[in-house]
């Protein structure tokens, strides 16, 4: 949901829930008579509070005031009281002061009939209020509910300052339906925002969805596949790709849809009510493709989804059960009814993935080659898959052991897996729409392996399709060849390592006609550019038992440092390819030789280098 704010003196809004009554009878004392030692939690970190609260309170309240004795017994202060309004109304309210306060604010809702509750700035659920934006700064410690003064009737009008933002109605739903008893962890319907079904008020939804049960409850996991109107004119389909397991396990359904003008999530006990009921019955018909039985009959209606722009959000209640749960029972006979979940509504189309990132679009469509999945590839390649990279082609020899999985991204799981084969799965299952290449092959290694061919055969169509190629063997002959591999192709090259004590590192970005990584080392030798902390540094290496070579002893958390740089540089080379006129060498800090400092960069120029030769 997103709040606004009501006050010139606050930014942003009130996103906390009131506490659901006690389901037991409530005996509600007033101020003059509480009880010896009744006291909040607050109250012993915050001493005289408590009677300080209630006096300010009580100026404005009166005698209106009453405090909820069950809830106090147990240290928690709630309240009920009648708010005067300038217009001569009065506001029934409560509030809830949370076990923290006074350092987060107290929670306050509208008492009464949710019908009656305004459309903005006020759960439908509960009544609650935005009273201050989210940000828990915005509450200050020296006041009290006299806030309300001042705050109060903007809430209730809409007027005063308000933050842009919108308050989209599937927030409330889906906070309804994590409450449902019936309802399981990972439950969603995939919907896409560019959807527009313009002034059409009925039709069908073709769903595909897998099913999962779980004792007397289900998972659900599904997506609209197809929206038609009534007389069959196909209004919407799917273009974004779907998560793996539901894509590879998916089957499909059809089930009716209507427009309403607006249905609001009733408080959790109204859902027995039959005028809500009836709201969200319309068509019920079983579909029996899996078992349970379900049934869906979709409500669409506009939302606000940002300050000032409106469009559809979509709720799906789900009723499962037997299939006899579904039939009509006959006068006289006892029957058996569905059970019913609010389905959450997720939106998962191109907009709605990338609008939180929109400086990664350029990874769309492009396609980048990592040479290496160790401790800094593996994660530079998750990390561009996250960032919506649509192909990544990763090349490596090893497999994950035990001992690497301690700074390798994936754990047990894939231990004995190829890391090219785990990293793909991981990827594909996690990212949907991101496709991996994964070659098993060892660069420089005469053996064909596994029927690849050598290098010869293996790398230049790699080559051929890559927009941009990353090294991340840490071995300088292999990236000796990588770089000449991409000069000839006229592909920019990005490089990374880490020095062997990991007390800095190098992120080298290669233009195809400027420098290269053996410019690079007459740059050090020539003192023109400075290596990094911990160059030539050996102490340290060790050698893993079952491992065939010396590594180092360097962390995770360190290398990192190295990974991301390296994926900030992809992402400015293909976004602007025109600024990416030489080859750069960004140098990593970590150890001042003396302690650990914290990272830090430096960034040199690199031109081709005359004793090398590599652009003549």
């Amino acid at each position: 949901m997103a709040f606004r704010v009501v006050h010139p003196a606050f930014r942003l809004a009130l996103r906390t829930h009131l506490s659901r009554r006690s389901s037991c009878r409530m005996t509600w004392l007033s101020y003059s008579g509480l009880k010896a030692g009744m006291l909040p939690h607050w109250e012993h970190a915050c001493v005289g509070r408590f009677d300080f609260e209630l006096r300010d309170l009580a100026f404005f309240v009166r005698d209106s005031l009453r405090i909820d004795e069950d809830q106090l017994k147990n240290g928690v202060l709630c309240v009920e009281f009648e708010w005067p309004l300038a217009s001569g109304e009065v506001c029934q309210l409560r509030a809830v002061f949370p076990d923290s306060y006074p350092f987060v604010r107290p929670q306050v809702a509208l008492r009464g009939n949710p019908e009656t509750f305004p459309h903005k700035h006020c759960s439908p659920t509960d009544g609650n209020l935005c009273l201050l934006g989210r940000d828990t700064g915005l509450w200050s410690i020296e006041w009290t509910l006299a806030l309300l003064e001042k705050q109060l009737a903007n809430a209730l009008n809409g007027t005063g300052v308000e933050d842009p933002q919108g308050e989209p109605m599937e927030f409330w739903w889906n906070a309804v339906a994590a409450a449902f008893p019936g309802y399981v962890d990972g439950s969603y319907m995939l919907i896409d925002t560019a959807w527009n079904v313009g002034d059409q008020t009925e039709g069908t939804l073709r769903v595909s969805y897998t099913l999962q049960k779980m004792d007397n409850k289900i998972r659900f996991k599904g997506a609209v596949e197809e929206i038609k109107a009534k007389d069959g004119t196909v209004l919407a389909t799917r273009t974004y790709p779907l998560p793996h397991e539901l894509e590879s396990k998916k089957v499909t359904g059809t089930f009716p849809w209507r427009r309403v003008a607006r249905f609001a999530p009733p408080p959790r006990e109204g859902w027995r009510d039959r005028k809500v009921q009836d709201q969200i019955t319309f068509g019920r018909r079983a579909v029996t493709i899996a078992s349970p039985a379900i049934s869906m009959s979709v409500t669409v209606q506009s939302t606000e989804l940002s300050h000032g722009i409106d469009g559809d959000t979509w709720l799906f209640p789900l009723f499962y059960g037997p299939a006899k749960s579904f039939q009509p029972v006959r006068q006289g006979q006892r029957g058996t009814s569905p059970s019913m979940i609010i389905v959450p509504t997720l939106r998962a189309g191109a907009s709605d993935v990338g609008a939180r990132v929109p400086s990664v679009g350029i990874l769309k469509g492009k396609v980048i080659a990592i040479f290496g999945m160790g401790a800094i590839g593996a994660p530079l390649a998750i990390e561009l898959a996250r960032n919506g990279c649509s192909h990544l082609t990763v090349i490596d020899h090893d497999i994950v052991e035990p001992g690497n999985s301690i700074r390798w991204p994936l754990g047990a799981t894939a231990w004995g897996m190829r890391k090219t084969t785990s990293v793909k799965q991981h990827v594909e299952s996690e990212y949907p729409g991101v496709e991996v290449e994964a070659i098993h092959h060892h660069v420089g290694i005469a053996t064909v392996a596994d029927g690849n061919g050598g290098d010869h055969s293996v790398l230049p169509p790699i080559f051929v399709k890559a927009d941009i190629v990353i090294d991340a063997t840490a071995s300088s002959g292999i990236s000796r060849l990588l770089a000449d591999h991409c000069k000839s192709a006229g592909k920019p090259m990005i490089s990374l390592f880490g020095t062997l004590s990991l007390k800095g590192g190098v992120v080298a970005a290669y233009h195809p006609k400027s420098g290269c990584p053996t410019c690079r080392e007459f740059a050090y030798a020539k003192g023109l550019i400075e290596k990094a902390p911990g160059s030539g540094e050996t102490f340290g290496l060790n050698q893993p038992a079952g491992c065939a070579e010396l590594t180092f002893t360097g962390a995770s958390f360190d290398l990192h440092e190295l990974s991301l740089e390296a994926v900030r540089l992809t992402v400015d080379i293909l976004s602007q390819p025109d600024d990416f006129k030489e080859s750069l060498v960004h140098t990593l800090t970590l150890h001042d030789g003396v302690r650990r400092v914290p990272p830090s960069w430096r960034v040199d120029a690199l031109p081709p280098m005359k004793e090398c030769g590599c652009n003549q």
